[in-house]
């Protein structure tokens, strides 16, 4: 697996990769409407923007093999000045799930944070519903801090989205990575 920073080329590979981990994780909480038919269009339009005119503080690092997008992570630095940088998104493909792929990528922003940024926290939102994510970071080392109501995309109804977070990135450097059981 290669990692590296994403440029335009990986827009239909990056959008692709989000609207199936949304259909394949969201089923249920978003409406099945938005999933089926406009979930393609939602997220290359957000892509689209986000790679042809980035912010200043923000990077994006794709997993891929034989040119194939197989993860990506998206983070916004010194997002906030109480939690630090922001990962608005971290997705692996199904078939690459449970082969370090996310932790690899969390390791590559926790670097990024760590050479760039004073603030050294990150944090992150899930879904109460997104089981699995939640147990993935909590392994990793971050805490559930407190729980809001979002408005996914779809105009379903208002869904309860976790805020976790990492004090520091200390955790999430390679020397420090471990899994707790």
């Amino acid at each position: 697996m290669q990692y590296r920073i994403a440029n335009m080329d990986d827009l239909e590979g990056i959008a692709q990769l989000h609207a199936e981990s949304w259909r394949n994780s969201y089923r249920g909480i978003f409406p099945d409407d938005f999933l089926d038919h406009d979930v393609w269009d939602e997220r290359h339009n957000a892509w689209a923007s986000r790679l042809s005119s980035p912010k200043k503080n923000q990077h994006i690092i794709v997993a891929t093999d034989n040119d194939e997008i197989y993860g990506f992570i998206c983070a916004f630095g010194h997002e906030s000045t109480q939690w630090g940088t922001f990962i608005d998104n971290l997705h692996v493909s199904n078939a690459a799930q449970g082969k370090g792929i996310g932790k690899q990528l969390l390791y590559l922003i926790a670097e990024w944070v760590d050479n760039a940024f004073e603030h050294k926290g990150l944090y992150l939102e899930v879904l109460e519903d997104n089981v699995g994510a939640q147990h993935f970071y909590h392994r990793l080392g971050a805490r559930h801090q407190e729980t809001n109501l979002w408005q996914p995309p779809g105009n379903g109804k208002k869904v309860n989205d976790m805020l976790f977070v990492w004090e520091n990135d200390h955790p999430l450097l390679p020397h420090n990575i471990t899994t707790k059981a």
